[in-house]
């Protein structure tokens, strides 16, 4: 995967949910290995991030951009 514009967090953000985690299960991955900043609040936070940058409407259509542009 290539993630050009994410930092850390929000990459390992897209790569749980891409495939299948929801946002309280990759809240839990990350306070299992002690990253922080880790609630369900900063997963939401990230993601809004996300599709402002790419000019999503959703978190269905920021995960089909980040398809076609390749990131996943």
């Amino acid at each position: 995967m290539y993630f050009r514009f994410m930092n850390r967090i929000q990459k390992m953000i897209v790569k749980k949910m891409a495939v299948g985690y929801t946002q309280a299960e990759v809240s839990e991955y990350l306070k299992e290995r002690e990253i922080l900043p880790n609630s369900v609040s900063m997963i939401e936070k990230e993601l809004k991030k996300l599709r402002k940058e790419f000019g999503a409407h959703n978190i269905v259509h920021l995960f089909v951009i980040l398809s076609k542009k390749g990131y996943l």
